[in-house]
């Protein structure tokens, strides 16, 4: 860690009071040096924009030796939730090589040629399934053996940095796409921390740069980052369905619509399917309602579903709303998930990947099984505990 520490330490003596993002920082003076005369490639999509609206495709390009576009899940233009082909930048003319294609999640050694750094700025939103920092690790194995430095430009915790939440994820399910390494659901790390974190855990090698943010302090939530919302995904449309994502993003496990559409305005806000009857609904909307969650109701919901499972058909459920308040989301999902279990044993199914997200097949039995909450408990925050300590040295803020 000695190393890594050495290489950020001009970095995190900026001083500032504004919030600014590692993009933001650029133009300082060391920073910028560290760019100049490099052949670079950049990772990224159309969330990465200053706060003065310029994109860093655009910038790198106008300012720099930009040779290469490499796309995440969802491509470029964020408006894809399939695989994502290669093709052309239609701005600057630069090819755009996909990591989300069928067999392809890394870059070849073919296309990291001649390349001397990466530049990496994606908007990631503070759990564990999330898919980008999965391709920020494949990145960092397909340079590393390459020497091609790995450049992140950091961003804030959307949920915050205080807040941990959830089972750490058990290590046989780790490296899978959705659960890539071993980390709490909700991890209250950033990017540039994971990635310090993954590098020395994983022995990875990777010759790995962090541009910190400056002005951000841990318990910042998103809320007060006071900067225009980029969608980094089809369905986050809004910032505050990046709280709604944290709170049962899980509920996709099941067989179950969550709201997914042509448009994404109700995208975790509700959950249903054509097998639920509307009287059925209203049962399901009392037993929520039960839980008695400060911040939390419920109210039965039917709508017509545009996009993903069941598409085209009418489902009927409940739609969620949330204060903003702070609510536990892995005591929220558990206790939810049991209920819908508990309601629908015959109809009701979880995908085999469900363990990767709940972080355990203990989890995932226990929510089948009806296990009450507070026997889990105690082992997550257990786990929780054990985790801040392992996290701690690489905590840049």
């Amino acid at each position: 860690m000695s190393k890594i520490f050495a290489i950020l330490s001009f970095l995190i003596s900026f001083s500032a009071m504004a919030l600014d993002y590692g993009i933001d920082r650029l133009s300082e003076g060391e920073i910028a040096q560290k760019l100049t005369g490099k052949n670079l490639a950049v990772l990224t999509h159309s969330a990465a924009k200053s706060k003065s609206g310029i994109h860093l495709i655009d910038f790198l390009h106008q300012k720099f030796q930009l040779k290469k576009i490499f796309a995440p899940e969802h491509g470029l233009r964020t408006l894809a939730d399939d695989w994502v082909e290669d093709g052309t930048d239609e701005n600057t003319g630069l090819p755009v090589i996909s990591l989300y294609k069928r067999g392809a999640k890394a870059p070849r050694a073919e296309d990291l040629q001649g390349i001397d750094a990466i530049v990496i700025d994606l908007q990631d939103v503070g759990v564990r399934y999330y898919t980008y920092f999965s391709t920020i690790a494949e990145v960092m194995k397909a340079t590393a053996p390459l020497n091609v430095e790995v450049i992140l430009l950091d961003r804030p915790n959307l949920l915050g940095g205080k807040i941990v939440e959830g089972k750490l994820l058990d290590e046989e399910l780790s490296g899978n796409f959705i659960s890539y390494h071993t980390v709490p659901t909700r991890h209250g790390m950033t990017m540039g921390e994971l990635a310090l974190m993954i590098n020395e855990e994983k022995k990875i090698g990777s010759r790995l740069t962090i541009i910190p943010v400056a002005g951000w302090k841990r318990e910042n939530l998103l809320a007060l980052n006071e900067r225009p919302w980029i969608a980094p995904s089809p369905a986050l449309k809004e910032i505050s369905q990046v709280g709604y994502y944290n709170l049962w993003g899980t509920m996709e496990n099941f067989n179950l619509a969550v709201g997914r559409g042509l448009t994404n305005e109700l995208a975790f806000r509700v959950i249903g399917s054509p097998w639920i009857t509307p009287k059925e609904s209203v049962e399901l909307s009392r037993q929520l309602n039960d839980l008695k969650i400060d911040g939390i109701t419920f109210t039965p919901f039917s709508w017509k579903v545009t996009r993903a499972i069941f598409d085209g058909l009418v489902a009927n459920g409940v739609q969620l709303q949330w204060s903003g308040k702070e609510v536990r989301s892995d005591e929220f999902t558990y206790k939810v998930s049991a209920i819908l279990f508990k309601m629908f044993p015959d109809r009701l199914t979880m995908s085999a990947l469900a363990p990767n997200f709940y972080g355990s097949k203990q989890i995932v039995n226990a929510i089948k099984n009806n296990t009450p909450w507070e026997n889990i408990q105690s082992l997550i925050d257990s786990e929780i505990e054990n985790f801040k300590q392992r996290r701690a040295p690489y905590i840049l803020y």
